[in-house]
């Protein structure tokens, strides 16, 4: 596969930083943030957007970015910034995921829960609401205009919902085949987005995700936010056609969700193997707390981006690697060439290491590798929450 440009906006929120670490050491593609920021901590390529998401000029400027840097993916990390730029016919087919319909519904509350009425299964985890148009709202019981709003957006007026909060992170293939539910507790939130989350079971969880799949027909990423009422039913809050801000958990599990949406986008079958290493992540300080005295590192596309802190974790380290050349590395190691048409799960297993983590670029060996040796296995984006 011939490497991609890819531009990530607006880079600097919090799900621009995700797809940043879900795809910063990927030799297939190269990054580029664009933000209304002065600078950026993360990017090596960054552009500084001129003009507003309201100002008519911003598409403009979007459509020139692309043109300028040959952008072959489009990746919004911002709901409003989905839903502009793939609203332009020019832009539409190189941001992945789900269709301009589908993206249009779920901008809109009000949409999203009428197309919930739709289906009959789902009608009673639909909380009570109505929409309220613009004009001014006050008090039934009242004064004069004391404690009124004046209110230019449509709203929607939804009963409260007091218990606790879930996202259910999913992910559909090409052929609408719903591939992916993980369900977590949602522990802290700022500003809508979890700070602390934690994998959880929800009771037929995955039949509600199913049907919501076949109602909307996703492809790609896509979430659903659940909350309990007074009764502890769970209710819809939302759905989004994107990753969701606390989904490194599941990268962290073995399953990136960036990272398979562009794949997907380019054509390619999608195959999903969680690995449950981590239940609870902090988005800010992930970490994994695993017990392991040897890293069993492939070379090529791998070594060369975690050797700092593979030096610091000062753990025992064994390069497994396809590659011909001679390894010259200041960190002790012990080496071992594979042979061709010979498997690194054969090699592991006959090593008997059975606190070892195994850390590869290459999904195939991944896959291989865990599914035959039942060690955990990261790719190299994953490597530095071991510290």
């Amino acid at each position: 596969m011939t490497s991609k440009n890819v531009l990530i906006i607006p880079c600097a929120t919090q799900i621009g930083v995700e797809q940043y670490n879900s795809l910063k050491f990927n030799k297939y593609f190269k990054l580029t943030g664009a933000s209304h920021n002065d600078s950026d901590d993360l990017f090596s390529n960054f552009i500084k957007l001129n003009y507003a998401l309201e100002n008519p000029k911003f598409i403009d400027e979007i459509k020139f970015i692309v043109k300028k840097y040959n952008i072959d993916i489009l990746l919004p990390s911002h709901d409003e910034v989905l839903y502009i730029l793939k609203n332009i016919p020019e832009l539409e087919n190189i941001i992945p995921g789900s269709s301009k319909k589908i993206i249009n519904t779920c901008r809109f509350k009000s949409k999203t829960y009428d197309k919930l009425s739709t289906h009959p299964e789902l009608l009673n985890s639909i909380p009570r609401y109505q929409t309220i148009k613009p004009g001014f709202l006050k008090p039934d019981k009242g004064q004069g205009s004391k404690g009124g709003i004046y209110i230019n957006n449509d709203y929607v007026h939804c009963e409260y919902l007091p218990g606790k909060e879930y996202t259910v992170d999913c992910f559909t293939n090409h052929k609408n085949q719903l591939i992916y539910v993980n369900p977590r507790l949602r522990k802290t939130v700022i500003n809508g987005i979890s700070e602390t989350t934690s994998i959880v079971d929800i009771p037929h969880v995955k039949q509600i995700a199913t049907k919501i799949n076949t109602l909307f027909r996703f492809k790609g990423s896509w979430f659903f936010q659940l909350k309990q009422d007074k009764n502890n039913n769970l209710k819809f809050l939302e759905i989004a056609p994107r990753i969701g801000g606390g989904s490194n958990i599941n990268r962290l599990n073995g399953v990136n969700l960036t990272l398979s949406d562009l794949y997907q986008h380019l054509g390619y079958d999608i195959n999903i193997v969680p690995q449950n290493l981590i239940t609870e992540v902090n988005r800010k300080i992930p970490k994994y707390n695993l017990n392991f005295d040897t890293l069993l590192v492939d070379y090529d596309d791998t070594f060369g981006y975690i050797k700092d802190i593979l030096y610091k974790l000062n753990k025992e380290i064994i390069i497994i690697t396809r590659s011909k050349v001679k390894i010259k590395t200041i960190i002790p190691h012990k080496t071992i060439y594979v042979k061709e048409n010979q498997n690194k799960s054969d090699i592991i297993n006959s090593l008997n290491k059975p606190h070892a983590i195994f850390i590869d670029d290459s999904f195939k060996e991944r896959k291989d590798v865990f599914l035959n040796c039942n060690i955990p296995c990261l790719t190299p984006e994953e490597t530095q929450y071991l510290i």
